[in-house]
């Protein structure tokens, strides 16, 4: 019997699920669209995952790694605290939930699961690094060499999203500076490719004089939350993940030249690059703790 796991990682828009074998290779592999979870629950699509998986693999013993959005308490596997992007999700325990399938489960913050997903392949000389992804909400992770994770007391450090809101328009960074944000850019400037983020990328490369207003602007957004995250946490490192990352350089380009501007007078900040696991991540870190 193979030793396959299963990893399930919920976010906003879609929820991806797979088998992996023992070196992270994807065995099957499949995403779906989050439910409203107000007719149609999380709940039930990850039940239903993970028992088709278990039968048609022969699982046993069940291993299930899930990396959900939402503050986690996780070592209870239990949602503690949701924002606006997924409705009727507090409270949620995923320990509960899978028990009548007898699944040994371990449940992250998706933060969280995408830096051990990291780390699960590349190894970084830094000590202390912080992860930022960029999706359809933010969100951030820290780790520490010794410490490892850090949630904090009530498991709720690093919930960088709701930093820097401002009273004139009632937004928070993840309101400005998330994907969704930029796709919103998109459709203010009517983009002519709608809220097509490679279309904008690639725009921009042949100097679209759009597109480079639209990154510039977003970019500026996303380099002020990053300024504050190098004054709280000072880490050695900083990594941009999210699918947008893909983007490498490209994306880099439109936000690391503009950190400076909101630190002190040659205050400094951690190099920062994209993460190099891309958008499976937070995949191997759900499962990287078996």
């Amino acid at each position: 019997m193979e030793n396959y796991k299963i990893a399930i990682d919920i976010g906003g828009t879609a929820i991806k699920a797979a088998v992996l074998d023992e070196s992270y290779h994807f065995i099957d592999y499949k995403k779906v669209p989050t439910p409203n979870n107000i007719n149609h629950f999380i709940v039930d699509v990850v039940y239903d995952l993970v028992e088709t998986y278990q039968q048609l693999y022969n699982i046993n013993p069940l291993k299930v790694g899930i990396s959900s959005a939402g503050v986690i308490d996780e070592v209870h596997g239990r949602v503690v605290y949701s924002g606006p992007t997924i409705p009727n999700f507090k409270s949620t325990n995923f320990h509960t939930l899978l028990s009548p399938l007898s699944a040994q489960v371990h449940v992250f913050n998706d933060v969280n699961a995408a830096l051990l997903g990291e780390l699960v392949f590349h190894k970084y000389d830094q000590e202390n690094i912080f992860c930022l992804t960029l999706g359809t909400g933010i969100g951030g992770a820290f780790y520490n060499n010794t410490l490892q994770l850090y949630n904090g007391e009530r498991n709720r450090a690093n919930e960088i999203g709701y930093l820097l809101y401002k009273i004139e328009d009632g937004t928070t960074f993840e309101q400005r500076a998330s994907t969704s944000a930029l796709k919103s850019l998109m459709h203010d400037y009517a983009f002519a490719y709608a809220d097509d983020v490679p279309k904008l990328f690639e725009a921009a490369k042949y100097h679209d004089r759009t597109a480079l207003a639209i990154l510039n602007q977003w970019g500026n957004d996303v380099a002020e939350g990053l300024a504050q995250i190098q004054i709280m946490y000072d880490p050695g490192l900083i990594l941009i993940g999210g699918g947008i990352s893909t983007q490498g350089n490209q994306l880099l380009k439109y936000i690391t030249p503009k950190i400076n501007q909101f630190l002190p007078h040659q205050f400094g900040h951690a190099p920062i690059q994209t993460v190099r696991s891309e958008n499976h991540a937070a995949l191997f870190g759900a499962v990287s703790r078996f």
